[in-house]
C-alpha cells in the first residue's frame, strides 16, 4: 500500500481530527487517485487484515471518521465531475475539472439547442463537495439540492452513504433518493453496483420519514455508511432550480402548533414546500448574539414566541412578487398577524438557520461544561408533542442545563443541543441524559438516529435498543460484505 500511504505525522493530523471532538490515532492515511485503486486498497487490507476508517470531508457527527489505531482512507482525490447525460441518451463528458467545466457544460447545453433538461442526471466521483456539484450546475438553472450548514467540505459519495437529509428533505428526500445510481467497492474488493437509490416519497404521516438506525441491504452501498464497502462514483437525481421562492420566520407558541401549519401549507401549496425547519427561542436569540449588527432579527423582539418555523415554498411558474402574494394571502387566511410574520430576503433567513452549530459552539466555549448532541427523529404527526414532552422532562430533571434545538420539523427531525456549565459538568451525569433523551424518543415511536449515522458514538446504544433479530441480520451482512471486519469495524458495535 506504500504508494497510496501518507505517513508522516505533520501531514497525517489532519487525518486524525474530525469536526469535533478530540482527534484520534492512524498509523497511516491512504489517498487513492483512480477509483480502481480503491478496490486494490481494500483487497489488500483484507488480506493483510488491515482495519481502515473512511474519510472525505471529515464532517461527520458519530466519530465514524476518527481513527482509533485503523488506517485512514481518504476519498478526497476522487473529486472530478464525470459526465451530464440528458434523459434522452445525450451525454457530455467533462474533463478534469476545473474552473471551465461549468462553462463548458453550459457551451454543450445551447450547442444541442438547449433541450429540456427534465430527468437529467450528473455522474460525479464520490469525493466532490456538495457545494462543487451545485456551482456546476449553476448555468443550467439545475440543482443537486441537498441544503446542509456543511455543504462546502460535506462530499457527494459521504452524503449518499449516510443517506444525509438538510433542510429540505421535506421536499426532495434524503441524498439517497438523489441517487439514481451508485457504484464502488465491497469491503473485500469486489465489485459493488450498479446500486439503485429509492425514489422518494413523502411517508405517512405516523411513519418515520428519516432513521439511521434502519439499513436497507437491498440498497447495496446506498445508506450503507460504510459498513459494506466504500461508493467511488455517483448518478445524481437533479432537479430544477425554483424559478422563485420566499421564506418567513414565524413565532409559535408550541410545536404542535407548528405540525398543524404545515398541513395547512401543504394543503395550500402541496409538494412545494421546501423548506419547513424549527428553531427554539434559545437558540434563536443566541444566533442573533453571535451575529450582531450584521443581521438584524426579522421580528420584534417581544413577538418572540418559545419556537419559531422558517417556511420556504418555491414556484417554477410565479415570480418573486406573485409567490410572495400568494404566501402571505395563505398565512392570513390561516389567521397569522402582519406583525407575527418575519420577513428579511432569502440569504438573510439562511444565514441565521444555518449560524445555529456556529452560535451554539461559542455557547459551549463561554459555559465550559461540555455539550452532549443529539439527532433525533420521530414520525411527523407526533413530532410536536415530542418536543413539547422532552423540553418539558428535561426542565424538570435538569433545569440548569441549557437546550438549543433546531432542526427539521417537516420531517420530523430534531438537532437538540445540552450544554453543560463549569460549575455542572455535564460529564457528571451524560449517561443519564442520554438515557432520557433516548427514552422520551421510544416513547414517541421514535428513531435516536434520524440522519447523522450511528458510528461508533451510538454503537452501544445500538446493540442495546434495537430488536437483536436486526442487530444479527445488519451482523450477517456485513461479514457477507467484509469477512474479516476491516471497514469501520468499530461502527454499530457489530464486531463486538
Amino acid at each position: 500500500m506504500a504508494r497510496w500511504a501518507v505517513c508522516d505525522r505533520e501531514r497525517l493530523a489532519r487525518y486524525e481530527q474530525p469536526e469535533r471532538g478530540a482527534p484520534g490515532h492512524a498509523p497511516f492515511a491512504l489517498l487513492p487517485q483512480a477509483e480502481d485503486d480503491v478496490g486494490a486498497i481494500l483487497r489488500l487490507a483484507t488480506a493483510q487484515r488491515v482495519p481502515l476508517v473512511i474519510s472525505a470531508g471529515r464532517t461527520g457527527l458519530v466519530e465514524a471518521q476518527r481513527p482509533e489505531g485503523e488506517a485512514v482512507l481518504s476519498l478526497e482525490k476522487l473529486d472530478r465531475p464525470l459526465a451530464f447525460r440528458l434523459a434522452d441518451g445525450r451525454n457530455f463528458e467533462l474533463g478534469q475539472g476545473g474552473g471551465d467545466s461549468a462553462s463548458a457544460l453550459y457551451g454543450w447545453w445551447q450547442a444541442q439547442g438547449a433541450p429540456d433538461l427534465s430527468g437529467a442526471h450528473l455522474i460525479v466521483q464520490a469525493g466532490i463537495p456538495v457545494d462543487a456539484v451545485n456551482a456546476l450546475l449553476e448555468p443550467l438553472a439545475m440543482m443537486w439540492p441537498l441544503e446542509m450548514g456543511s455543504s462546502s467540505a460535506a462530499t457527494a459519495g459521504a452524503c449518499v452513504a449516510n443517506a444525509s437529509a438538510g433542510a429540505n428533505a421535506v421536499c426532495y428526500g434524503t441524498a439517497a433518493h438523489l441517487c439514481e445510481c451508485a457504484w464502488g467497492f465491497w469491503a473485500d474488493g469486489g465489485v459493488a453496483g450498479p446500486c439503485a437509490g429509492p425514489r422518494w416519497r413523502a411517508p405517512a404521516p405516523q411513519a418515520l420519514a428519516i432513521d439511521s438506525t434502519r439499513i436497507d441491504s437491498e440498497l447495496g452501498l446506498i445508506g450503507s455508511q460504510g459498513l459494506f464497502g466504500v461508493i467511488t462514483r455517483l448518478e445524481l437525481r437533479l432537479q430544477p432550480r425554483p424559478a422563485a421562492r420566499e421564506s418567513v420566520l414565524i413565532p409559535l407558541p408550541d410545536m404542535p402548533a407548528a405540525v398543524r401549519l404545515l398541513a395547512a401549507a401543504r394543503g395550500v401549496f402541496g409538494g412545494d414546500v421546501e423548506e419547513f425547519e424549527f428553531i427554539g427561542r434559545a437558540a434563536l436569540e443566541l444566533v442573533m448574539v453571535h451575529l450582531g449588527a450584521a443581521v438584524t432579527l426579522p421580528l420584534p423582539a417581544g413577538r418572540l414566541q418559545p419556537w419559531s418555523v422558517l417556511l420556504q415554498v418555491k414556484s417554477q411558474t410565479d415570480d418573486g412578487a406573485e409567490l410572495a402574494r400568494r404566501l402571505y394571502a395563505f398565512l392570513s387566511a390561516y389567521g397569522i398577524a402582519d406583525d407575527d410574520i418575519g420577513y428579511a430576503p432569502l440569504p438573510v433567513l439562511k444565514r441565521i438557520r444555518h449560524s445555529l452549530t456556529e452560535a451554539s459552539n461559542l455557547r459551549l466555549r463561554a459555559l465550559g461544561g461540555g455539550r452532549l448532541a443529539f439527532d433525533t427523529a420521530v414520525p411527523a404527526e407526533r413530532f410536536g408533542d415530542y418536543l413539547a414532552a422532552l423540553s418539558a422532562r428535561l426542565a424538570a430533571q435538569h433545569p440548569d442545563l441549557d437546550l438549543i434545538a433546531f432542526g427539521h420539523a417537516g420531517v420530523g427531525g430534531a438537532h437538540l443541543h445540552l450544554l453543560g456549565s463549569r460549575d455542572r459538568p455535564l460529564s457528571v451525569h451524560a449517561a443519564a441524559l442520554v438515557g432520557l433523551v433516548f427514552d422520551v424518543t421510544a416513547e414517541f415511536g421514535g428513531t435516536f438516529s434520524a440522519e447523522h449515522g450511528v458510528g461508533p458514538k451510538w454503537a452501544a446504544e445500538f446493540r442495546r435498543r434495537m430488536p437483536a433479530e436486526r442487530v444479527q441480520k445488519l451482523a450477517a451482512e456485513k461479514r457477507r460484505r467484509d469477512p474479516v471486519g476491516i471497514l469501520n469495524p468499530r461502527s454499530f458495535g457489530l464486531s463486538t
